[in-house]
Order: C-alpha cells, then sequence, then structure tokens
C-alpha cells in the first residue's frame, strides 16, 4: 500500500496507523468459503444427502456451552463458530453414524487460514454391544483412510466422559493431528473428534484447547426423538 499526502507529519500517522491495522488484522475464525457445507461433514463420505446448515458464531466470552440434540451439552471456547448439520455418513472411522454438530476454531496462526481446529461431534445409535471390538474396527478404518500418508502413529487410552466408559485414540501423520474420543452410553455410541493441522503452533494450540472441551461434556438421556435430514 502507498501512501501520499503533502504532509510529513500526517503521513507518519497515516503510516503508523496502517501499520497497527496490519498488526492487529489476522484470523477470527473460518469464513464461508473455508467452512464445509453441511453435506460434507468432517470424516464422511458423502451419498446421503444434505442437511440443514445452521453455522452460529459463539458471544464473545471465556466459554459458552451448547446443548445438542441427543441429549449432548458441550462447552467451547467463545470464539469457536457453531455449525448444526444433523447428516448421516461414514466417518473415517469406518462407521455409518448421525453427524450432529461441527466446531470450528479460529486459526491458530496468524495468517493461516488452513490452521483452524475442527471438532466433530457424531452419534451411533446401533454400535453392538462389544466396545473393544467396535475400537478396533475404527483404529484399523482410520488407519485405512489415511494410508496414503507417509507417516502415521496410533495411540489409544481409556478415560471417562460423562461418568461413561470411553476410549481415546490419538492418530498423526506428517500432515494432520487428531484425537478420537469414543463413549459407550446405554443409549449409543458418542464419537467427539478434533484435528487440527499438524503444526507446532497449531500443535500447542489444540493440545491446550482439547483437555478442557472434552472434560466439559455432558450426556443426558435423549428426550426426543431427532430424525437426521437425508
Amino acid at each position: 500500500m502507498k501512501l501520499f499526502s503533502g504532509c510529513p507529519g500526517i503521513g507518519m500517522a497515516v503510516v503508523v496507523l496502517v501499520a497497527l491495522s496490519l498488526l492487529f488484522t489476522g484470523c477470527t475464525s473460518p469464513t464461508d468459503q473455508r467452512i464445509p457445507a453441511a453435506n460434507e461433514s468432517l470424516g464422511v463420505t458423502p451419498g446421503q444427502g444434505p442437511g440443514s446448515t445452521d453455522s452460529t458464531p459463539a458471544p464473545a466470552s471465556t466459554a459458552v456451552s451448547s446443548s445438542l440434540p441427543y441429549g449432548v451439552t458441550i462447552s467451547v471456547p467463545a470464539d469457536w463458530t457453531r455449525q448444526d448439520v444433523m447428516t448421516e455418513g461414514v466417518r473415517d472411522y469406518g462407521t455409518a453414524t448421525v453427524n450432529i454438530a461441527n466446531f470450528y476454531s479460529p486459526c491458530t496462526i496468524l495468517n493461516d487460514h488452513s490452521s483452524y481446529i475442527t471438532l466433530s461431534v457424531d452419534f451411533d445409535q446401533n454400535p453392538g454391544r462389544d466396545f473393544e471390538k467396535y475400537i478396533n474396527n475404527a483404529t484399523v478404518a482410520v488407519q485405512k483412510t489415511y494410508e496414503a500418508l507417509t507417516h502415521a502413529e496410533i495411540h489409544s487410552y481409556s478415560l471417562k466422559i460423562a461418568g461413561c466408559k470411553s476410549y481415546e485414540l490419538d492418530f498423526q501423520t506428517e500432515q494432520v493431528k487428531s484425537t478420537y474420543i469414543f463413549t459407550s452410553t446405554e443409549y449409543g455410541m458418542y464419537i467427539f473428534t478434533f484435528k487440527v493441522p499438524n503444526k507446532p503452533r497449531a500443535v500447542q494450540v489444540f493440545q491446550g484447547e482439547i483437555v478442557d472441551i472434552y472434560q466439559s461434556i455432558r450426556i443426558n438421556p435423549p428426550v426426543v426423538d431427532v430424525t437426521p435430514y437425508r
């Protein structure tokens, strides 16, 4: 940008103001062009029709609690954006589930518009009774989904989410870092998937955010029969 001024003092002030505006111009949240459409949900194999897109920016506060269909309540940072989806599809962990909603963080690296964290919340109403088999199948499916990538690491841990038995599956390639949390309940299987580009700054923010988010999860009995859009 070139500035033209007949007065040196005024020209210097304008330059300073422009410099400050550039300094504070950066990423807040992904634009509509970068947020997938509802029928392009995270980790979904397309083919079962579009859903309802309702993208709602969170208010400016420390955190915001979101009540979702199927009895899920979750708190995310206030500057994250929520997208209601409600579509069925096959996820990258190999199972056809309902993608309830997605959340998107602001980008974590200045001027890198692909550096935002994504969180998808999915529900499988008929997961079967063998939790360990479900996790094993999911692990194999994730490996197959990303087998073209040059390097992958997978680790799994057991934990409790909302008092329910859960498995955390951590997956990492040179391009992406992901954490899948599978929570088994009497109502069905809930899957919370976090993803971020595998870049040091983005991963640092990712690791600082996701623990608070998954510790905030509450699961209540679904009180309304919610039918996904097809």
